[in-house]
């Protein structure tokens, strides 16, 4: 006869849905690092000092080989 705790439930893992896009990524300059940086996050924030990103400065980033969106204008 054994005694003792059951071993913990596992959860089946979070999965995405594949549908789902990716958050936009963006650039913007980091004032405190004074570094242009890729963001993704909402609100904008540096990846690598945390603070926060004027969202005005922020700009669409284009990966190579993508093309260039176009101006709304």
């Amino acid at each position: 006869m054994q005694l003792g705790t059951a071993p913990p439930r596992v959860r089946p893992p979070h999965m995405t849905n594949e549908i789902d896009e990716p958050p936009a990524m963006r650039e913007g300059a980091c004032p405190y690092c004074e570094r242009t940086v890729l963001v993704y996050e909402e609100p904008p924030r540096c990846p690598l000092c945390a603070c926060p990103l004027d969202e005005r400065s922020m700009r669409p980033y284009v990966f190579p080989g993508d093309p260039a969106p176009a101006d709304p204008e």
